[in-house]
């Protein structure tokens, strides 16, 4: 939702100005990082032959701040133990400031031939980044891709998320339903004639308990609706919450979102982690492994951040959840 760490060689000959640059496009990506240290080198990447030892993959890193930002998966036996994302702690703390968004996806709203970014565009400063190949002996994973928000300003509504934060979006759709949703004049910068679409609400079966139905109002272009279980009454976003993406009747993405000082505290916090439980529905449309918790963690010994999905059981459909196979 949105109106409105490199090391210190290669920090050093880039200048302070590149630390602080804005984010570049999923396909401008940085080297990868270094190998993991610490327990994660002791856990092997995922192949054919790990049987049903713990393994884990990356995707692709992509330049963020002064750093880079990657997805990453940990599988025992074929089943998924976490899917998330990795920030390097430079990329944390050289994150771009001053412009509210990257301006890619605007509208002039009040057609004054000018583009005011706090208010006329949406998505903050964002990347689209490929998830890791699912190991051979892994299947129905349902997730796609991950879009990834940076939003120094927070965004709509008032009072509630502006504040600085990310959005994390792990969609069930594949990316080309996203950029249908165009940008426009109605809700949250959504093309007028796709509101209705965005505000179909999502049958009772689908539905996580505590979230409405359909939220128009908070539908988004390039993203879709967000389903909000948050009561208005609780104020401004402190640590992290879930949220729930809605297109067409449809859950497009699951969105955990989180402040970017709650984010930091992590690296201090004696257990480097917070995790919450995610909402479930009674069923699932499309079979397969489905999160349980969600956790906002810091690695001591790799030096990054996580956000991730974790404690995952399977789901047959339309048929219901099924118990934990792990």
């Amino acid at each position: 939702m949105n109106t409105s760490r490199m090391r210190s060689t290669a920090a050093a000959a880039l200048g302070s100005a590149a630390l602080l640059a804005a984010l570049l496009s999923a396909t401008g990506r940085a080297p990868a990082p270094p190998p993991p240290s610490g327990p994660a080198a002791r856990t092997p990447a995922c192949g054919e032959n790990t049987g049903g030892a713990a393994c884990s993959v990356y995707g692709p890193a992509a330049r963020l701040g002064g750093g880079t930002v990657r997805t990453y998966g940990e599988y025992r036996g074929g089943v998924p133990r976490t899917l998330g994302i990795s920030l390097t702690a430079p990329a944390v703390s050289g994150l771009p400031t001053s412009a509210a968004t990257d301006g890619k996806h605007c509208f002039d709203a009040d057609g004054d031939g000018k583009l005011d970014g706090m208010h006329e565009c949406v998505g903050g400063h964002s990347l689209e980044l490929a998830l890791p190949a699912t190991p051979a002996a892994a299947a129905e994973v349902p997730f796609q891709w991950v879009l990834f928000n940076w939003n120094p300003h927070g965004h709509n509504p008032d009072g509630r998320y502006d504040v600085a934060h990310f959005d994390v979006h792990f969609y069930l759709v594949p990316k080309e339903v996203r950029t249908a949703i165009r940008t426009g004049g109605c809700a949250l910068l959504i093309a007028c004639d796709q509101l209705a679409a965005a505000g179909k609400p999502v049958p009772a079966a689908y539905l996580p308990a505590g979230y409405p139905a359909s939220s128009p109002q908070t539908a988004e272009g390039a993203m879709g609706a967000h389903l909000d279980s948050r009561p208005p009454t609780t104020g401004t976003l402190r640590g992290q919450t879930f949220i729930y993406g809605a297109y067409a009747g449809d859950l497009i993405f699951m969105e955990p979102m989180l402040t970017r000082d709650f984010l930091q505290r992590q690296r201090t916090a004696p257990a480097h982690r917070t995790c919450e439980a995610v909402p479930q529905p009674a069923a699932w449309r499309v079979p397969g492994w489905y999160p349980t918790r969600y956790c906002t963690a810091y690695r001591p010994d790799e030096g990054d951040y996580t956000v991730s999905l974790t404690d995952f059981v399977h789901s047959g459909g339309a048929h219901g959840l099924a118990t934990a196979r792990r």
